[in-house]
């Protein structure tokens, strides 16, 4: 695979103009378009999220096979963060 920066302009008519140098060969070729100008007013960010909350929060409190399910997610934790076979 050949790779090749170019400029060129896209035209108002929205069609790209570009000069191709000669050491491009001809054929079939795919353009990734990369602007320097967002166009119109810039989309609202997502609400920032928590980081130190991770989506599974809560995903045990309503299990009714579980009598205490903060005993039974500490000693989860516990067994997760003091296993001995992870990889250094």
């Amino acid at each position: 695979m050949l790779a090749a920066k170019l400029k060129g302009m896209v035209t108002e008519d929205h069609r790209l103009e570009l000069t191709i140098p000669s050491s491009i060969p001809p054929g079939e070729v795919e353009i990734i378009i990369l602007h320097s100008e967002w166009p119109g007013k810039p989309k609202a960010h997502a609400r920032k999220v928590d980081p130190n909350v991770h989506p599974a929060a809560g995903i045990w409190a309503d299990r009714n096979d579980l009598n205490n399910p903060v005993a039974f997610v500490s000693q989860l934790r516990y067994r997760l963060e003091t296993r001995r076979d992870t990889r250094a």
